[in-house]
């Protein structure tokens, strides 16, 4: 009962800062965004250090690393200046250059390959997914155009719990067939169709609640887009995590887990939304 209620409260408080930051406007949503990724970040190293030894020198290079990839994909939402876009994108070229020049000279380590790997990877993986967000959250050219583009970031978020909480309940009043037992048990086929009727019928919804941006049809494509992906995005975690050998991948959101453990259906479905908005405005 008490890990309910914990896990109850940091859900609801993480639904009202995720709302906040996004409805608050750019410059709010690249900092409490770029935390997140950040942390999400140091999450990623830390489950595929894999018995490697710990170099600060590294990790903070890693770090500098990730926040020039956040900062130089959200610039090319046009909220900021040419000159400090391309600075930017120059920066993490710069860092691109020197990692595995400065992974020569750090302490011997069995593994340097898998060290360099994983630091592009995670920054791949979990960095540049979640900045992407705000590249048609908050384009110029959407706000000239459709008044407010974050209302699109919104559904995105909106489209991701109300398929969790239909996953969820489907799954565990119906749940028979499982979906992919080898990386997560729990899942269930029945679940998985539960969250995609959840979703169509919030997108059927969204024409009505937030008018002007896109039409039914593509309100419902987005929804199934999300679904799907989400589902995927949430799998790929566990894979992560089961290869790891932990239950969670981290213990900063009490009754969740991990950032990873919170965000990694946006992982997967950011890009994609993003290649299908991109495409529909």
């Amino acid at each position: 009962m008490k890990n309910l209620l914990t896990r109850t409260f940091t859900g609801i408080l993480f639904i009202i800062i995720i709302t906040a930051a996004v409805l608050s406007g750019a410059y709010t949503f690249l900092c409490v965004f770029g935390l997140i990724a950040l942390l999400g970040y140091v999450e990623f190293l830390n489950l595929t250090r894999f018995g490697r030894p710990f170099d600060q020198v590294l990790f903070v290079i890693d770090l500098a690393g990730a926040c020039a990839l956040f900062l130089s994909t959200f610039t090319f939402s046009g909220q900021f200046t040419e000159s400090l876009h391309w600075a930017s994108i120059l920066t993490y070229l710069i860092y691109l250059v020197a990692r595995p020049i400065i992974q020569l000279y750090v302490s011997p380590d069995k593994s340097p390959i898998a060290g360099w790997a994983y630091s592009i990877l995670g920054q791949v993986y979990i960095v540049l997914p979640l900045s992407l967000l705000g590249v048609w959250g908050y384009n110029t050219e959407y706000q000239l155009l459709y008044g407010h583009p974050e209302y699109l970031l919104m559904a995105l978020f909106a489209f991701i719990w109300i398929n969790d909480t239909g996953a969820y309940i489907v799954g565990c009043t119906l749940g028979r067939h499982r979906l992919f037992e080898r990386i997560s048990p729990k899942k269930s086929w029945e679940g998985f169709f539960g969250g995609l009727v959840f979703c169509i019928i919030l997108a059927a919804c969204l024409n009505y609640i937030i008018p002007g941006l896109l039409t039914t049809t593509q309100w419902i494509i987005m929804g199934i887009l999300t679904s799907v992906f989400s589902t995927w995005g949430d799998l790929c975690e566990s894979l992560l995590k089961r290869t790891a050998g932990v239950k969670d991948s981290g213990r900063l959101l009490p009754g969740h887990g991990g950032i990873l453990d919170r965000f990694d259906s946006e992982l997967l479905a950011s890009p994609v939304i993003f290649i299908y908005l991109t495409l529909v405005l």
